[in-house]
């Protein structure tokens, strides 16, 4: 309704949704892109990498996706138990049986258990900052970004790096960039001079620049509208 044209689902870590995304668009008559948002870990931070056009059953893309699974199995676990600690009324056995969960599926439910007061917002500043301070090992077995880079182009994909201004504030992207067809330049929750810095860099590396939504729910913030162009270029690459 909104007059977009085409779409793609990059969900972390997982492809379930290809194929009910697909069968909607054909529907209503936009071309469906299938992408992937791999977690992965370097510079003692996680970093995410998309990728656009892929093809979701290539082995080793499913063995990354396990593989994040895993860990963010694990570290749900780590933060549960960590609420528990803390006079939560949590236990992970008895109120996630079920994990691991989906974020959005977690901040509810701990919402009903009454943590902050009910409040997503807050849950989710709080998993945020949980998340922010775990240490290397909690997210061994991730993938490195150009490893992640890897994965995508062996499933006929391009690689890109998601939300990428705060790595050109660390000064990471430079070096991250080498590996990658290009980033996330015109991303939604970023200002004009932050995406017209990340779209300069780009055409000045000669990469591909991407654009997106990346909505995460209402816990996050008010759902914006996407307003970019895809640039032709990527639009050629995806053969569009």
């Amino acid at each position: 309704d909104a007059g977009v044209q085409v779409m793609a689902l990059t969900d972390h870590d997982t492809t379930a949704g290809h194929a009910e995304a697909a069968q909607r668009s054909r529907a209503r008559g936009v071309h469906f892109v299938p992408g992937i948002e791999l977690t992965t870990y370097a510079h003692g931070r996680v970093i995410h990498v998309l990728g656009l056009g892929i093809n979701a059953t290539n082995p080793q893309l499913e063995a990354a996706n396990a593989t994040a699974l895993a860990v963010w199995d694990a570290n749900q676990r780590r933060w549960i138990d960590a609420l528990s600690r803390s006079g939560v009324n949590l236990s992970f056995e008895r109120d996630f049986a079920d994990h691991p969960v989906r974020l959005p599926v977690l901040i509810e439910r701990l919402c009903k258990k009454g943590l902050e007061g009910g409040d997503p917002v807050k849950v989710h500043g709080r998993f945020k900052k949980f998340f922010a301070e775990l240490s290397n090992e909690a997210y061994h077995g991730l993938p490195s970004p150009g490893g992640a880079a890897g994965i995508i182009r062996e499933a006929g994909g391009v690689a890109l790096l998601a939300h990428p201004d705060p790595l050109r504030e660390a000064h990471l992207i430079d070096e991250l960039l080498e590996s990658f067809d290009g980033l996330e330049a015109l991303y939604m929750p970023y200002s004009d001079v932050q995406r017209e810095a990340l779209r300069s860099l780009a055409v000045q590396r000669d990469k591909l620049y991407s654009c997106g939504s990346d909505y995460h729910g209402y816990f996050v913030a008010d759902y914006r509208r996407p307003t970019c162009e895809a640039p032709e270029a990527l639009l050629r690459r995806l053969g569009l």
